[in-house]
């Protein structure tokens, strides 16, 4: 190819699935402001631009049109809304996401969930991290925050994984609307009348809450929380389960598990931000250009829908220095673009931490010499949403 732009006009979603670093390296250094067809959106790939493009909504805003977001969520969310719109959201969220809260509240929620788990594999010697263990933890701990305990842990699973069908289809696939659709369609008849139930008799769970500090009549308050609780229920698993599997495979690729095994308790925290860090698991913060804008060299016109790279600015070199892309426990410590930047910062990002701690510290704690299956090494894949899609480890029952 004769220039960035025709590379990129050749990008397809299929590499970017596959492994979409080497792209955005690329293009932080040849063209950090960047256009791919394939997704019909502007990467914005260096650390600085990324942080500015989502935190001035007065030029950029997150009103991205089309956006695959509001026909999967069912309407706008707290993803695609700015201003109070998004605050008056984020305020019915804050009551039961509060650190104090989650630091009081969770570890007896989530604790069980995941000794449970953990005796259905210690004598096993063997396991798939992912399905067997990171997953459910992320879903269970998750519905029982919300209030949804009484749904079982493989249909919060499918609905996450139909989700997500919707959420990264920029390409506007017919068949992965299909799935989309259907799972929006199948939470909507699901959660009315636990909905309903919350409404007449609440309780303290995240539900309930949204519902009291929403306005208007039931059915106006639900048509307000019902979208963000998809977003939470997609964003939910994403961040805690696929984090914590990233970042156990990141320790077993470089070589740093065996120290983790030795102090769980002291470098669990490390090791969780550098796995966030080093693969983001949820990569892209959507926007629109508002008012013609310069970025990265470019010039934005109006109406310009962006992809602001999270997990490329995690990788920007000028940040993080030239190991960026390697996982390394004992990098210096510096706040990474994990969970988003600006107002869309995740709101969960106490309780999805709280989770990973609780995963990770206490699999090494009870599985002794945890090793990656040599026959079936981890797979990575993904651009909007990466995690391994396997983690098979081994160990010495």
């Amino acid at each position: 190819m004769n220039t960035v732009e025709e590379w990129a006009s050749c990008i397809t979603v299929e590499q970017l699935d596959d492994d979409p670093y080497p792209i955005y390296a690329r293009m932080r250094h040849e063209a950090p402001v960047c256009f791919v067809p394939a997704v019909g959106l502007w990467f914005v790939t260096r650390w600085a631009d990324v942080d500015f493009a989502a935190s001035n909504v007065d030029l950029i805003d997150s009103s991205v049109t089309p956006s695959p977001l509001n026909r999967v969520m069912g309407g706008p969310s707290i993803l695609v809304l700015d201003g109070e719109p998004q605050k008056k959201l984020r305020a019915m969220l804050d009551p039961s996401l509060r650190p104090r809260v989650v630091e009081a509240t969770s570890p007896d929620l989530v604790s069980p969930i995941v000794e449970r788990l953990l005796d259905t594999i210690a004598d096993r010697g063997e396991a798939e991290l992912m399905s067997e263990y990171f997953e459910p933890i992320s879903v269970l701990s998750l519905g029982s925050m919300l209030g949804l305990a009484e749904i079982d842990g493989d249909t919060l699973r499918r609905w996450f994984h139909g989700l997500a069908q919707g959420a990264i289809n920029f390409e506007d696939d017919p068949a992965r609307w299909e799935v989309a659709d259907a799972t929006g369609e199948e939470i909507d008849r699901t959660l009315m009348p636990i909905l309903e139930r919350l409404w007449k008799t609440p309780d303290p769970c995240t539900i309930a809450t949204m519902l009291q500090h929403a306005e208007g009549s039931f059915d106006e308050r639900v048509a307000v929380i019902l979208p963000t609780l998809k977003v939470i229920l997609l964003g939910g698993m994403q961040e805690p389960g696929h984090a914590a599997g990233t970042t156990v495979a990141g320790l077993l690729e470089s070589g740093h598990a065996a120290a983790v095994a030795a102090d769980p308790a002291g470098l669990v925290r490390d090791a969780i931000e550098e796995g966030l860090r080093w693969v983001a698991p949820i990569g892209t913060q959507t926007r629109r250009v508002k008012v013609e804008t310069e970025l990265g060299g470019v010039r934005l016109p109006v109406g310009a829908n962006l992809g602001a790279l999270v997990s490329s600015a995690n990788r920007d070199e000028e940040v993080w220095g030239p190991t960026a892309n390697a996982f390394d426990l004992y990098r210096p410590k510096r706040n990474h673009g994990a969970f988003g930047f600006g107002a869309h910062f995740c709101s969960g990002h106490h309780f999805s931490r709280v989770q990973m701690r609780i995963a990770v510290q206490q699999l090494f704690e009870r599985i002794p010499g945890l090793q990656s299956d040599p026959e079936r090494p981890p797979r990575f894949n993904g651009w909007e949403f990466r995690a391994p899609q396997h983690l098979h480890v081994q160990w010495k029952a």
